[in-house]
C-alpha cells in the first residue's frame, strides 16, 4: 500500500459527491438490517444507479475541461502497465506576479540587468491520465469486491446482501478515496479491511454489554454461554499459544525479507504491505496452529522465534531492536483476539430463543440448534437437507418447525443473531472515507 501521488484532494466536486452517496447508502443498509434483518435490493439498485451516473457525469465533467481527482492523482487514471505523469506544479508567487504592484514591477524590469538563460523545464515522460483508464480501475475494483464478497458468502461468513453491498460500495467509493493508502490491485481493500475492525468493535462492545448485564441480571442461558465460553478457551489454549508464536514467526520472516530485499518486494508482491500481511496471517492462522503440533515443525519455529528476540535484545539495529519485536507482537496479537472473539462469537454467543412457530424463511440455526439436530441424521441428510448461507428456505422451515414440535424439543427454538456485518460496512465505508486510509497504521 502506498499513497497516491500528492496533488491535494479537489474541493466539493463529483468524487465527494459519490462518497456521500456511498456513505448515505451503507447507512440505509445498516438501519433496514438492523430493523428488518436484511439489506434490500431496491436499496441496493439504487446505490447502482447512483454510481453509474456518478461515473457518467465524472466522465462528461472531465471530457468539458473540469477539474476532477484524475488530475490531482494521475495513477488512478493510468493503466497498470502505464507510468503516470507527475502532476503539474503550482506556478511560483513570481510567475504568478504575486510580489509587489504593477509599478514596481515595471520598474524591477526595466532596472534589472538581462536574466541568465534558464533550461527549459524537462518535458513529463509519464503517460497522461485518461477516463477510460480510470473507469477500467474502477470496474476491475468492483468486480474484485464482488468476488471477494462471494468468496466470504460461500464460506458463510456473512449473507449475500453484505457481499452485494460491499461490491456496490467498491463502485461507488471514488479510487481518490483512498489517497491515505492505495493498493493498485485491489484498492477497496481498505474498505475490507476497516470493515472487519469494525465488526471486532461491535463484538467486544456487545461482549462487553453481555458480561454487565449477566453480571446485574443473569439469567440460565446466558450464564451457561458464559461457561461454553470458559470451556472454549480451555480447549483451545494451546492451539491459541502455538498459533500466536507461528503468527509472531511469521510477522518476523516477512519484516526480514522486507528489510533484506525491499525494493524487489516493493515492485512485485503485495508482501511489502502489512495490511495485507493481516489478511494472509488471518488465512493461515489456524492450519499454521496444527502445522505446529508436529515437533519437526514446532520446535525449529519456537527456537528461531526465541533466537530472533534474543538478537534484538543483546545486540539492537535500527531494524530489529526490542521495540520492533514488540510491535511485530502487538500486530500477532491482534490477530488472535479477532479469531478468538470472532469464533467465541459465532460458537458461543451468536443466538437467541424465539418461539417454534416464529421460525421464518432466511433464519440461521444458532449451533445449539444444530447441536440438536444431529441426533437424526435423517432429517439432516434427507428431509432438511444443505442450509445455504442466506438462512432457511420456506419449506426447510416448516419441515424444521414440525420435527422439532413432533419430537418434544419445547416451544422455543434458537436461531443466530448474525454478526451485523451491513452496520459494520457503514462503519468502514465512513472511517475509509474520512480518513483517506485505514482506522489503524500499520506501516
Amino acid at each position: 500500500m502506498r499513497l497516491l501521488t500528492n496533488g491535494g484532494r479537489p474541493r466539493v466536486t463529483i468524487e465527494r459527491i459519490l462518497e456521500t452517496l456511498a456513505v448515505l447508502l451503507a447507512a440505509t443498509c445498516a438501519l433496514t438490517d438492523l430493523a428488518k434483518g436484511k439489506v434490500y435490493n431496491k436499496v441496493l439498485a439504487s446505490g447502482l444507479v447512483a454510481a453509474a451516473v456518478g461515473l457518467a457525469l465524472m466522465g462528461g465533467w472531465r471530457a468539458l475541461g473540469g477539474a476532477t481527482s484524475l488530475d490531482a492523482y494521475p495513477e488512478i487514471a493510468t493503466w497498470w502497465w502505464e507510468d503516470p505523469a507527475p502532476p503539474p506544479a503550482p506556478p511560483s508567487p513570481e510567475a504568478a506576479g504575486l510580489s509587489g504592484d504593477a509599478g514596481n514591477r515595471e520598474q524591477s524590469v526595466l532596472t534589472q540587468p538581462d536574466p541568465e538563460p534558464q533550461a527549459a523545464p524537462p518535458s513529463s515522460t509519464g503517460d497522461a491520465p485518461t477516463f477510460l483508464a480510470y473507469l477500467g480501475r474502477v470496474v476491475t475494483n468492483a468486480l474484485l469486491a464482488f468476488v471477494a464478497g462471494f468468496a466470504l458468502w460461500w464460506f458463510g461468513l456473512w449473507a449475500a446482501g453484505d457481499a452485494k453491498l460491499f461490491a456496490l460500495l467498491a463502485l461507488l467509493v471514488p479510487l481518490s478515496a483512498y489517497s491515505g493508502a492505495f493498493w493498485p490491485a485491489f484498492p477497496s481493500y481498505v474498505l475490507l479491511f476497516n470493515t472487519f475492525l469494525a465488526v471486532l468493535a461491535i463484538l467486544l462492545t456487545e461482549l462487553a454489554i453481555r458480561g454487565a448485564r449477566q453480571a446485574v441480571r443473569p439469567t440460565p442461558e446466558e450464564a451457561e454461554a458464559w461457561r461454553t465460553a470458559g470451556t472454549w478457551v480451555k480447549g483451545h489454549a494451546w492451539d491459541l499459544v502455538v498459533g500466536f508464536v507461528g503468527v509472531l514467526f511469521l510477522f518476523l520472516v516477512i519484516k526480514t525479507l522486507r528489510m533484506l530485499l525491499r525494493d524487489a518486494l516493493a515492485d512485485t508482491t503485495p508482501i511489502s504491505s502489512p495490511t495485507a500481511m493481516y489478511f494472509v496471517l488471518f488465512l493461515v492462522f489456524y492450519p499454521l496452529s496444527r502445522l505446529m503440533r508436529h515437533k519437526w515443525v514446532g520446535i525449529p519455529v519456537v527456537v528461531a522465534t526465541l533466537g530472533w528476540i534474543a538478537y534484538a535484545a543483546f545486540f539492537p539495529t535500527p531494524e530489529y531492536n526490542l521495540a520492533t519485536i514488540l510491535h511485530v507482537g502487538a500486530l500477532s496479537i491482534s490477530v488472535v483476539l479477532f479469531l478468538v472473539v470472532y469464533e467465541l462469537y459465532l460458537n458461543v454467543f451468536d443466538f437467541k430463543a424465539i418461539g417454534v412457530w416464529q421460525l421464518k424463511p432466511r433464519m440461521i440455526l444458532a449451533k445449539k440448534t444444530r447441536e440438536v439436530l444431529k441426533e437424526d441424521m435423517d432429517l439432516i441428510n434427507g428431509k432438511l437437507g444443505a442450509i445455504g448461507p442466506d438462512g432457511l428456505s420456506a419449506a426447510q422451515a416448516e419441515t424444521l418447525r414440525r420435527w422439532w414440535i413432533d419430537r418434544g424439543k419445547g416451544a422455543r427454538i434458537h436461531v443466530s443473531r448474525t454478526i451485523p456485518f451491513a452496520p459494520a460496512l457503514f462503519v468502514g465505508t465512513l472511517l475509509t472515507v474520512v480518513l483517506g486510509g485505514y482506522l489503524l497504521r500499520t506501516q
